[in-house]
């Protein structure tokens, strides 16, 4: 039953979304009743009753915040077997990979909620220690001691990266001050870190999946080499993006692509909590970048799993089993339509400040305006000369980078779009700023202070 091109996915940058795949009905049952009784479990039956009744995707309606990472842990734990030898199962059957392929032993389960319910939860209980997992590494360990000896050496490999900058990774820079459950990817690609090279992420829409909280691919800049900022881990300045394909799942779809293209998670600006799961295969021994900040470097290979023996765990520690892209590394293209200026001067707090000619914003571009104090982005929109403040106010993330049509412009972080009119998304928490602007004498001008006022009562007279 191959219903996946592997060699398409891996090499040539194309992703998949099955609706039939191996274990389907099996693992979706499982997730589904093991998700009715951690609510039960941590908030009652009339919790689990509503959610029976409405969906996962109206989880926040019934399931406090502060009580989703225990959720999360206690789904892993319950399921988690039965995950690794589903994605043997999408490996073998779907794939088509021979044996020895590899499942990664992370897991990742992530119940997303609606933005605006996520960012104002109190403080999130934190699950408790593994054990189980820390047992079946040990037991592992006693069949293979070289566990044992990578995790000490991984430990001194990875602090002496540090000490030596080649390692610079800091979350706080990353996700900022945002609450756990508010937290999304900005476009990443998963080697940077940590994860292997020319494998596939195994992404599973459970419930609640839309285009306003859903992954987000980039699958034109497959092959290109992207950079990046390794402490933020955000794109490099002047990497300029496609528009976002913004991947639509039905509860139960099946997205395969390679992690290896540029991805990301959009904050969720929808209605519903987006609950989806990732796991990753590889069809090789895994090879990774060793100066990422994490390596996931235990995995099952497909003969233990078929046996279902989760004590025989493989070990291909980083530094042993380095790895490049296999795919091409051109550089990203400029974009034609961006434009920038750098103002001398910072305007006037009040009156008028000539900004650019006319000239210098053709119909169809965008013009990046900096100054002391100032981050313009100029556009024409439909309805005439437009601008705003380039910070995207969900992370503040420049927007001059994203892209932009005739109607919106996406942002570079997390694909919100913001309509070029005026300023609004499909979240009312989230809108530019807008500056008065005007075409005057072949020049575009910034008003602000008294005659900004002045001006907007004239046009309102």
């Amino acid at each position: 039953m191959k219903l996946a091109d592997a060699q398409a996915i891996v090499f040539g940058g194309e992703h998949a979304i099955l609706d039939d795949y191996a274990g389907r009905d099996a693992i979706l049952a499982k997730l589904h009743d093991a998700f009715l009784a951690g609510v039960a479990h941590f908030a009652g039956p009339a919790a689990r009753a509503g959610v029976e009744r409405d969906g996962l995707r109206k989880l926040h309606l019934h399931f406090p915040v502060e009580k989703v990472l225990l959720l999360e842990d206690f789904i892993n734990k319950r399921v988690r077997d039965d995950l690794y030898y589903w994605a043997y199962e999408v490996g073998h059957e779907t794939i088509g990979l021979p044996d020895p392929f590899y499942v990664d032993m992370l897991i990742v389960l992530r119940v997303h909620y609606p933005q605006v319910v996520a960012r104002v939860g109190g403080k999130e209980d934190a699950p408790p220690t593994d054990w189980e997992e820390r047992l079946r590494l040990i037991e592992a360990g006693l069949r293979r001691p070289s566990i044992f000896i990578n995790q000490i050496t991984r430990r001194i490999r990875k602090r002496a990266k540090i000490a030596a900058h080649q390692i610079a990774f800091n979350d706080d820079l990353y996700h900022g001050d945002l609450p756990t459950l508010a937290r999304s990817h900005g476009p990443h690609i998963d080697t940077w870190y940590g994860h292997s090279y020319d494998g596939f992420n195994v992404w599973l829409s459970i419930d609640g999946v839309n285009t306003g909280n859903t992954v987000i691919l980039y699958p034109e800049l497959f092959g290109n080499r992207v950079d990046y900022e390794p402490s933020s881990m955000y794109l490099a300045p002047g990497i300029n993006l496609p528009a976002p394909t913004k991947v639509d799942l039905k509860p139960g779809q099946l997205l395969l692509f390679n992690p290896e293209m540029l991805h990301g998670t959009h904050v969720n600006i929808s209605d519903d909590t987006r609950v989806a799961l990732t796991m990753r295969i590889n069809p090789n021994a895994p090879r990774f970048n060793d100066n990422a900040p994490f390596n996931a470097e235990h995995w099952y290979s497909s003969t233990a799993l078929a046996r279902r023996d989760f004590a025989d765990i493989a070990l291909f520690p980083a530094d042993k089993f380095h790895g490049e892209p296999s795919v091409g590394q051109v550089p990203v293209p400029p974009d034609p339509h961006t434009r920038h200026l750098t103002l001398a001067d910072a305007p006037a707090a009040s009156g008028e400040t000539r900004l650019c000619a006319v000239a210098d914003l053709p119909a169809g571009d965008k013009l990046a305006v900096d100054g002391p104090g100032l981050k313009l982005l100029l556009v024409r929109s439909p309805e005439g000369l437009r601008a705003y403040d380039r910070r995207c106010p969900h992370r503040m993330v420049d927007l001059v980078d994203g892209h932009h049509d005739a109607t919106q412009i996406f942002c570079p972080g997390h694909g919100i779009a913001f309509n070029l009119t005026d300023g609004k998304s499909a979240c009312d928490a989230f809108k530019l700023r807008s500056y008065r602007v005007t075409e005057r004498d072949g020049g575009i001008w910034l008003i602000r202070g008294v005659a900004a006022a002045e001006a907007t009562a004239d046009a309102s007279a």
